[in-house]
């Protein structure tokens, strides 16, 4: 009969207490502090200071990782309850085998004890399936319908001695484990405020492969890591250790790329990843440290299927889109009008319409229900078309997501805002804006969160500083259609400003809309239907509920970005305005982590109210530094 093992726990810790007081004389007591200080131990430990205020204590949240009964608040403790437990009399093989990296870093630091030969049946047949013999980090592309992946996502894929396919290798990722039934913004509330628990996952390969290329459309960055086989295998062993139990989960800070640095942190004496990420953990800039670390042998590219579909649209006319869209969405599989292009076009016509059924099996949910014969008929003609080789291979893209401009970015601005001059100073915790530097990142796409404005204007000979603007969060997608794939374009912002119909007052906002994006010629437009939110109490009624249309133009290259976007809203409830946005910016890179902006917009304002009307032109030019 078997004991639980909580019971087992506290019999351990207390035959320890015992058992270590023979050990003393073996042991200085300096060197116990020393090895309770030691980095590699603390990292076994997940003793990880992090935030404004750092609290000496590990980050797991469970007791089972932990010998001594104070040991998640003492390294030392636990330290001496793991050399109590891993030798002479009393030793115990259960933690042995539940501990083997801690165990086999102990054998190294302290050759002197009577270390006893473990035998571990299930580890060692788990170490034997994993096979490991190097690690590679995939990183998923950013991913804007999801809080917890707006950044990007990495997980690690451990590669097996054994066996040419990767994706019968094994990977080990880091997330929340949330309730399926929560809603978005309970899942964002509990996810910022540490309301679930982080769990390590170990699943083949593929399966990751599916959820972010097929799923979810994303592409993905594969970086090969250099590390020793004794780091590999060390990296396993602490895997094992960590496998059950659980982590405290925030998207900012201890999060899925956080979490995989201390795994690597704990593997290898050479790597402090975690000390650069105490405020915050976005993946980007993770990849960044672990690349910048020398720890990086080579990348691979692997493109998201939504991607692969795109390389093919590219390379067919419209009336074989439509062609491969029907092939796909008629009851019947009707070749007829198939027989009257040539082989080549007829098997990329084939290959357009699998990838598109495989689309809409797994990433739209359609409703036809002959899609999955379908697929199987398309892929069996397209198996009767002697053309290997029909599409070119994916390009590798000129630069990695992670060889893109830093998360962080300070700007120093001069302009006119039509009465007064002004200097401002903007600085922004994260990420990218749509007149950001391209390269590394996606096109179309902004996700900027806590952008502060503090300007500084002179009225009347009188100099005034004050917080211009305070946005809490700004995302927008605008991912273009086409014949076969039609996203919905979005944006959402919240925050604190000054309006310009009345500068002293502090209101807040919520903007949000939906609407249509398309690429011509590399430009991208877009048309939204937008609807906002301002309370201010200085206003009539205290509030003013508005919707109206925003189009825009963006034009973004590797070297510079031009944006030109007009918005007009129109009153629903509150109080009554007429208001009129342009805008326009100009921006250039200055290298990688630098960036000149010009911009200028004309501001039309009527409140009925008051019968106040105001035309207001501003212009500034601007000094952007990432970091």
């Amino acid at each position: 009969m078997h004991c639980p093992y909580h019971y087992i726990l506290v019999n351990v810790a207390f035959l320890a207490c015992l058992s270590f007081n023979s050990l003393a004389q073996t042991i200085p007591d300096s060197k116990l502090t020393s090895l309770a200080d030691n980095e590699q131990w603390l990292d076994l430990l997940h003793f990880h200071q992090i935030g404004f205020i750092p609290r000496f204590e590990s980050q797991v949240d469970d007791d089972s990782f932990f010998i001594a009964p104070d040991g998640k608040y003492s390294p030392k403790s636990e330290l001496k309850a793991n050399i109590a437990a891993f030798t002479g009399d009393s030793s115990n093989l259960e933690l042995i085998c539940q501990f083997p990296a801690r165990f086999h870093w102990l054998t190294q630091q302290l050759p002197e004890l009577n270390f006893p030969e473990a035998k571990c049946p299930d580890y060692e047949d788990w170490f034997a399936k994993i096979d490991p013999k190097s690690l590679t980090l995939s990183f998923p592309a950013a991913y804007l319908n999801s809080p917890s992946s707006m950044f990007g996502h990495t997980f690690i894929r451990i590669d097996r001695a054994s066996g040419s396919n990767a994706l019968l290798d094994y990977s080990i990722n880091f997330a929340a484990n949330a309730n399926p039934d929560d809603n978005e913004l309970v899942f964002t509330y509990k996810g910022l405020s540490g309301g679930y628990p982080g769990v390590f996952t170990i699943l083949p390969y593929y399966e990751k492969v599916k959820e972010y290329s097929h799923l979810e459309s994303r592409d993905v960055w594969e970086y090969a890591l250099d590390l020793t086989q004794e780091e590999v295998e060390q990296f396993v062993r602490h895997t094992w250790e960590i496998r059950t139990v659980h982590f405290d989960y925030y998207f900012v800070d201890e999060n899925c790329s956080y979490q995989l640095l201390t795994l690597l942190d704990a593997a290898s004496e050479r790597f402090n990843f975690v000390d650069a990420f105490k405020l915050s953990a976005i993946p980007s800039d993770t990849v960044r440290a672990i690349e910048q670390a020398g720890a990086v042998k080579h990348a691979r590219f692997r493109p998201s299927t939504l991607s692969l579909m795109t390389q093919m649209i590219d390379n067919l006319s419209d009336d074989e889109i439509h062609l491969a869209r029907n092939l796909v969405e008629d009851n019947k599989l009707a070749t007829n009008h198939l027989q009257r292009l040539d082989t080549e076009s007829q098997a990329k016509v084939l290959e357009l319409a699998y990838q598109y059924s495989r689309y809409l099996a797994v990433r739209k949910k359609s409703d036809l229900p002959h899609l999955g014969k379908r697929t199987i008929e398309l892929l069996s003609t397209r198996s009767k078309i002697d053309k290997t080789k029909v599409f070119p291979d994916f390009p590798t893209p000129k630069y990695r997501d992670d060889q893109g401009h830093n998360s962080r970015r300070l700007t120093l601005a001069g302009g006119y805002d039509g009465s007064h001059h002004f200097q401002q100073l903007e600085i922004r915790a994260a990420y990218h804006d749509q007149l950001d530097a391209l390269p590394g990142y996606i096109q179309g796409a902004k996700l900027e969160m806590l952008n502060m404005k503090v300007r500084r204007t002179e009225v009347n000979n009188e100099a005034k500083t004050r917080l211009q603007e305070l946005k809490l969060i700004d995302i927008a997608s605008y991912t273009p259609r086409n014949l076969l794939i039609t996203p919905i374009s979005w944006h959402v912002a919240t925050g604190f400003y000054r309006p310009r119909s009345a500068p002293e007052e502090l209101s807040s906002f919520l903007n949000a809309g939906g609407g249509l994006s398309y690429e011509y010629l590399g430009q991208r437009l877009y048309i939204l239907t937008d609807g906002e939110l301002n309370l201010d109490n200085d206003i009539d009624k205290g509030y003013w509920l508005a919707a109206g249309p925003r189009l825009g133009w963006l034009s973004q290259h590797e070297d510079w970005n031009l944006k030109l976007e007009a918005y007009r809203p129109f009153d629903l409830f509150g109080a009554k305005f007429k208001r009129l946005d342009i805008e326009l910016g100009f921006s250039f890179n200055l290298g990688a982590q630098w960036q000149i902006r010009a911009q200028t917009a004309y501001h039309s304002f009527y409140q009925q109210q008051t019968k106040e009307q105001a035309y207001q032109h501003s212009s500034s030019f601007s000094l952007v530094h990432y970091f």
